[in-house]
């Protein structure tokens, strides 16, 4: 018997990575039907703030299949919260309904914003004081938690398109994002600054590393090559905290050289946390290391754009 269990788990991870690629191929980590965050390497894990499992869209009670068309990847607060309902269900604030599009079933947003009745987990409901300070309670709860904050500062000289700063949101549209304007002798900048306040897992870090390339790549391929800008450069960095107190009480100001040198840099824990250490040596005398990295056949394909070839 316990073989056939084993054996039955192995299945279902095998099945729940095969969706995965199917509905989200390379990505390691992206958000959910309802908007939760849920991290690949967080299958089936209670313990981790992007867990998740699959999901029946017409539950089995109600006759649905487990066939591909009927399986949805989502966080585990999605599901809990999605349960057997249907047609209609309420899931991270937002209520939706199941509805049948020609053979099959489709989860469809109803509405961004509905009022809890108090019964459902997981939703707060801030006019209801017993669901106000639950949700309190439970935020208490993980303030001693270890964490690892990526912050990317992205400096544009001389921006003649403010699409190349909207290019830059959707890119990093799961992070947290701010801008400034900076005036320096001659020489306009817009800052653009990055954070991604929890990254529990290693492959958050290499997932800011690929997207920093990316971006670097663009940067110096085609938004440079056309003249939306003059000068870039992209400094990316890891700071670890012991808890959220010493996080919220640190100075995160990048301190970098203000000569904009058309490069990629990242400091210590980047090298350590992410495959840039075997790529590169650490630079003994200052705190970051240059970087300066591409996708080489997206870097040709984008010359040729710029190029208008």
């Amino acid at each position: 018997m316990g073989k056939n269990n084993k054996q039955l788990m192995y299945l279902n991870k095998e099945t729940a990575m095969r969706l995965w690629n199917k509905s989200f191929g390379k990505e390691i980590k992206v958000k959910d039907f309802a908007g939760r965050i849920i991290a690949k390497g967080a299958y089936n894990d209670r313990n981790s703030e992007f867990g998740w499992n699959v999901d029946h869209i017409l539950p089995q009670s109600k006759g649905g299949s487990t066939a591909d068309y009927n399986l949805v990847c989502c966080h585990m607060l999605t599901n809990d919260e999605k349960a057997n309902k249907f047609p209609c269900f309420n899931a991270n604030n937002i209520a939706f309904e199941i509805i049948k599009v020609q053979n099959h079933y489709e989860i469809r947003a109803k509405s961004k914003t509905h009022k809890s009745n108090g019964n459902d987990e997981g939703i707060v409901d801030f006019f209801d004081s017993a669901s106000g300070i639950a949700f309190f309670t439970k935020l208490k709860g993980i303030q001693n938690k270890k964490r690892f904050v990526g912050s990317i500062l992205v400096r544009l000289c001389k921006v003649s398109n403010n699409a190349v700063i909207d290019f830059i949101e959707e890119l990093f549209e799961l992070e947290n994002i701010s801008f400034t304007s900076k005036t320096y002798p001659f020489n306009n900048e817009v800052h653009v600054i990055i954070r991604n306040f929890n990254m529990s897992l290693k492959a958050d870090s290499n997932i800011l590393l690929d997207k920093c390339v990316l971006l670097n790549t663009y940067l110096s391929s085609y938004f440079l090559e056309c003249g939306y800008i003059d000068n870039f450069d992209i400094h990316y960095r890891i700071d670890y905290y012991d808890n959220k107190s010493q996080m919220y009480s640190a100075n995160t100001d990048f301190k970098c050289d203000y000569t904009i040198r058309h490069s990629m840099f990242v400091n210590n824990l980047v090298l350590e946390n992410t495959d840039a250490g075997e790529k590169v040596t650490k630079d003994m005398y200052h705190e970051y290391s240059e970087y300066n990295f591409v996708f080489t056949n997206l870097e040709k394909n984008l010359k040729k754009e710029a190029n208008g070839k």
